[in-house]
């Protein structure tokens, strides 16, 4: 199997963004070496709910007509409609500068950025959509590596001379840095009247699909938000540097495969894609067994010899998270069958669900004044909830006909 795995345009385009994908993690891993001699749990933790409300506003920052771009077989029609994803992230955006203006003023931190950095974030994402429809998959690679290498020397220098609010100011830079220079590889224009016809015509991903991906990005992002709730800042720091060293590598992972999964999807009938989804599945699995258990067994060690002692506590965090992280690397990029397949009014219902119980673990858990019981009930229900997910997409949506 892994020979012919290896054989495949899949493996080989996913190659690709790995490549520079790894590039990105290596830095961030360094990045996270340091950070912590200049940082205390709670810098980390308002980070943490910067970034949980910036990533919340961006799915709804264009509509969801980014996820549209892959959809048309002309490439004219595909670039129209990321006109009309640029024009909708300028008009949303405007509408956040009073709410984060407000939030700013009362909770006296760098909020007054979210709607610069929601606005970059929608320039950015369609133009990646449009890219990776193309196939460009280096110069999707270069951009998140210009993300990254704007982001680092940036907070570092930031941080050194004491500027207050660096670790935001920092991420904000980076988005800023992806998004301008993404403008080389697409020149987005902004039209009112084509965002109201593309709204007309791919109606259902703002009905469905901002909504759906709306709720499932809360049900994660909003979880330091609601740990907040019930534990310290430092409890929340905790959790928010475990995530960002746990989501590193994953996101690697399910960055590269998904891209080019996406495109797969967009392009074979259910025949074929099943057995691409296999193919994934059983390389995923190759790839996540030993890490996985390695973080799951030695957890606290790891975190301990490579960050210091003070952050053997987020050791803790990763080895009752693993097992999330490991099921996000099966049903992340197969997830986007669901809107290829227009699968958009199930994916909603299946998010609302995954929300609320979600939330309801994180509550159920804080009340009991006890992290790990959150972390615990949290991760079981999120695993249940993946395991339906992946079955119905492979023995439900993928078994129907859908011609190439």
């Amino acid at each position: 199997m892994l020979g012919q795995l290896l054989k495949n345009d899949f493996v080989k385009n996913t190659s690709t963004l790995f490549s520079g994908l790894l590039v990105v993690q290596l830095l961030n891993f360094l990045f996270a070496l340091i950070l912590p001699r200049y940082c205390l749990p709670s810098d980390f933790a308002v980070l943490g709910i910067f970034t949980s409300l910036v990533l919340i506003l961006n799915e709804l920052v264009n509509a969801k007509l980014d996820m549209a771009v892959m959809l048309p077989e002309d490439t004219a029609e595909a670039s129209s409609i990321v006109h009309a994803a640029y024009t909708g992230a300028g008009i949303f955006s405007i509408f956040l500068i009073i709410p984060a203006g407000l939030l700013a003023w009362f909770y006296q931190t760098a909020y007054l950025l979210i709607p610069l950095t929601v606005w970059l974030s929608g320039i950015q994402q369609p133009i990646v959509v449009w890219l990776n429809k193309t196939g460009q998959y280096k110069r999707i690679s270069t951009l998140r590596i210009i993300q990254v290498a704007t982001t680092i020397p940036a907070t570092l220098l930031l941080l050194i001379v004491q500027v207050p609010h660096a670790l935001i100011i920092g991420f904000c830079m980076g988005i800023a840095a992806a998004a301008l220079f993404s403008l080389r590889y697409f020149q987005p224009r902004f039209n009112i009247t084509l965002l109201r016809d593309k709204l007309r015509e791919y109606g259902q991903f703002p009905r469905y699909g901002t909504w759906s991906a709306l709720i499932n990005n809360l049900s994660r992002n909003s979880i330091p938000l609601l740990l907040a709730q019930f534990f310290s800042s430092g409890t929340v720091g905790i959790y928010s540097y475990a995530t960002r060293l746990l989501g590193a590598p994953s996101g690697l992972y399910t960055g590269a495969v998904g891209q080019v999964y996406w495109q797969a999807a967009s392009k074979e009938d259910n025949r074929e894609l099943r057995k691409t989804t296999l193919r994934l599945m059983a390389w995923t699995l190759l790839l996540a067994c030993i890490p996985a258990i390695a973080i799951a067994v030695y957890g606290q060690e790891i975190f301990a010899v490579l960050f210091g002692n003070v952050w053997r506590e987020a050791g803790k965090v990763a080895q009752y998270l693993i097992l999330w992280y490991v099921a996000g690397l099966f049903i992340t990029p197969v997830s986007v069958v669901l809107d290829v397949r227009n699968k958009l009014s199930f994916e909603l219902k299946y998010n609302i669900v995954l929300f609320i119980g979600r939330a309801a673990a994180i509550v159920a858990g804080g009340l009991t004044g006890n992290f790990y019981i959150s972390l615990l009930l949290f991760v079981a229900f999120s695993m249940l909830m993946h395991i339906y997910l992946l079955y119905f997409i492979y023995f439900k949506v993928l078994q129907d006909e859908y011609p190439a």
